[in-house]
């Protein structure tokens, strides 16, 4: 069974609304969820065995991406975003440079 993906989010690390990722599908336009996190260990104080309280999570250093218009998480290096101004892409569709989500972007 596929665990999903749990994070924290940081909109200070990630304030955009949207982002280009590096490389592989440049073209789409992915919303960042936030850090990603997974249980972290604990030790026991008396015998020093580390065990999983299944409450305390720590980050990874990679984060949570989903592209506009899916629901699929994925999990990219935080280097790989770049931010995308507001009307750069479609908020329908995600495809950045498409226009048709109805957006003014007269003037802009």
């Amino acid at each position: 069974m596929r665990r999903l993906p749990t994070y924290e989010i940081d909109e200070e690390a990630f304030p955009a609304e949207a982002y280009a990722m590096k490389g592989r599908n440049s073209g789409i336009a992915y919303r960042v969820y936030g850090w990603e996190t997974e249980p972290a260990p604990d030790t026991d104080e008396e015998t020093g065995e580390e065990y999983w309280d299944g409450e305390t999570m720590q980050r990874t250093g990679r984060i949570v991406v989903v592209m506009v218009g899916d629901d699929r998480k994925h999990i990219v290096d935080p280097d790989d975003v770049i931010p995308l101004n507001d009307l750069d892409y479609c908020a329908s569709c995600g495809q950045v440079g498409c226009t048709h989500d109805g957006r003014d972007r007269e003037g802009a």
